[in-house]
């Protein structure tokens, strides 16, 4: 496929959530739509067959059809889709993402060659979906130049935009997502972050000195820790992308006290500046996005 192609994807899936998806490969720059029901999809079938990519959910409710339900009820809906989707277009890539736990139906899905299951279950991040969408359909738009990151960071204001800037303007990435920049739309602070989280690809959190360390009834002047936004919102992106995926990049500077749930774990030295430790940083990104 071609740098200037787009890809067409439709998600069938009756729950509200993979809105969220939908919005996330729009971002992205797909053509991407939602159908909500099997009856839409039922509807659009030819539309369909016309697609780059179908993302499926197997378990669907079903609205009034005249046809009996079949003796499986709902826990495989979207598997008539996928024999319907077959016989219109039998190479369509089809990845079909589903909470179902039935092993004849994933088996009989893995064993098609066109069609990949992932399991809704082991809560796969965007960056897993990406991946499937690529290894299925051979497309090459899901470029470096396109991957996302997120700035997590304290009260360093100074370092928080040296980093926005060596990723915006010497590495070439997009505008580089930090919280505070970003419109509220009425959302609670840990909305917004959920929301923000789910259309970025690399986390970088600044781990900087801001606040003091208490020992006891006493003060220590000389140790520091980050702000503890900052500790949660790395603990969160750790959950989200999974700690050896590599797509959260800690940047430290000075002596911080730091938790010891993350004792062993490498950081990047930025005390220098955020352009003395580019290298590292190129390093780290070419393993994850081949920068």
């Amino acid at each position: 496929m071609g740098w200037n192609f787009v890809p067409k994807i439709i998600v069938i899936d009756d729950d509200y959530s993979t809105e969220l998806i939908v919005e996330s490969l729009c971002f992205r720059g797909f053509d991407a739509k939602r159908l909500p029901s099997f009856e839409a999809a039922q509807g659009a079938i030819d539309e369909i067959a016309k697609a780059d990519l179908v993302i499926l959910d197997i378990i669907m409710e079903r609205g009034s059809s005249r046809e009996p339900p079949p003796a499986s009820g709902n826990r495989a809906t979207g598997m008539e889709l996928l024999r319907r989707i077959r016989e219109r277009k039998s190479d369509l890539p089809v990845l079909v993402f589903s909470a179902t736990n039935d092993s004849d139906l994933i088996d009989a899905i893995t064993r098609d060659s066109h069609s990949r299951f992932l399991s809704k279950w082991n809560t796969p991040s965007l960056s897993d979906l990406l991946f499937a969408i690529q290894s299925l359909t051979g497309d090459n738009s899901i470029r470096p130049s396109k991957a996302r990151s997120f700035i997590v960071h304290g009260h360093d204001t100074t370092q928080k935009l040296a980093l926005k800037n060596y990723l915006q303007n010497v590495l070439r990435l997009p505008e580089p997502i930090i919280l505070h920049e970003q419109p509220s739309l009425g959302r609670t602070i840990i909305e917004k972050l959920e929301s923000l989280a789910s259309t970025t690809d690399i986390a970088f959190v600044l781990l900087t000195p801001d606040d003091k360390v208490s020992e006891g009834d006493g003060t220590n002047d000389e140790k520091r820790r980050a702000r503890q936004n900052v500790i949660f919102e790395l603990g969160y992106f750790l959950g989200i992308f999974g700690r050896s995926s590599g797509r959260v990049i800690l940047l430290y500077k000075g002596k911080l006290d730091l938790p010891s749930d993350l004792s062993g774990v490498v950081y990047i030295d930025i005390s220098n500046g955020v352009e003395a430790a580019g290298e590292d940083m190129r390093r780290e990104l070419a393993h994850v996005i081949g920068a």
